[in-house]
């Protein structure tokens, strides 16, 4: 795949989205999970839309500015040539920036549309054109003085991430705990896993699921733990928290370190919640 096929990928990918995990942008991932160097060029991109984003939410047009547009509009479709299919000669007297903007505009011609209605649609298409570029160079400014933004992720989304990694788990896929992943997704720091433990990637392998075992099984337990690989900086606890429940079941809770973040996703037939309090004492974080 060509550089520009790629950035090209990576511009199409929208902010705190999962547009990475779609089919069309398999090849991006696959890129993604090899290439440190364009996970930085991915990630900065995240940024810059983000704050590209925030920009055209708050932006405010000076005062008078809806009234100038409106105003050059209405001369324009009052001129007796307005519609006509030659061109017509620039007036000597219309020098300001809005007359000669829309001047030379090339507009389309929609026959059997009353004058007024064409004029509205021109209004908020010419309105929306040119608020649009002040929004976005008002944007490319901010963002090259600001800070990298950090996203809080809530507590819901976070459980239904791992409920969509638990779902796309794959029971032929599962390998053991001798020969582990690379260097990039590393355990939690205190965390031993035994030769019983088994893992495999999720998230087109952005993401590693270690399936700990828990001796003995006699509530149906099932304890996960997530290694991700982050595109963006979130606010997270730097030790796993008290969690809290998923959708599907689950009692899930995440935290950051090591530049990575780290899911931990338990199940029980009866009580998840104190299986979790269980797991976080005796593996994840003992004392």
């Amino acid at each position: 795949m060509t550089s520009r096929h790629l950035y090209e990928l990576i511009d199409a990918c929208r902010p705190s989205q999962d547009d990475i995990d779609r089919p069309e942008f398999s090849e991006l991932a696959r890129e993604l999970s090899q290439d440190s160097d364009l996970r930085r060029v991915f990630a900065r991109s995240q940024e810059a839309d983000l704050a590209i984003q925030k920009v055209f939410q708050d932006v405010t047009p000076p005062p008078g500015f809806a009234e100038r547009l409106l105003e050059s509009i209405d001369k324009l479709d009052a001129s007796p040539a307005a519609d006509e299919a030659e061109p017509r000669a620039e007036p000597a007297n219309r020098t300001t920036p809005e007359a000669r903007l829309f001047e030379t505009a090339e507009l389309p011609v929609e026959p059997c549309v009353e004058p007024a209605r064409r004029s509205s649609r021109r209004s908020w298409a010419m309105m929306a054109g040119v608020a649009s570029i002040s929004a976005l160079a008002a944007a490319i400014a901010i963002w090259l003085a600001m800070p990298q933004p950090i996203t809080t992720p809530t507590d819901h989304a976070i459980a239904e991430i791992v409920d969509r990694w638990n779902t796309d788990l794959n029971e032929a896929n599962w390998q053991t705990a001798v020969n582990i992943p690379s260097g990039d997704f590393p355990t939690w720091q205190h965390l031993k896993l035994s030769r019983d433990d088994r893992w495999q990637w999720v998230s087109k392998r952005r993401t590693v699921c270690y399936d700990l075992v828990i001796k003995p099984r006699e509530n149906g337990e099932l304890v996960r733990l997530f290694v991700h690989q982050p595109t963006a900086p979130a606010a997270l606890p730097a030790t796993p928290p008290a969690g809290y429940p998923s959708p599907l079941g689950w009692h899930v809770g995440a935290w950051q370190a090591n530049g990575r973040v780290y899911y931990l996703a338990v199940y029980a037939e009866r009580d998840s919640k104190s299986l979790y309090s269980r797991v976080v004492g005796s593996r994840i974080n003992p004392a």
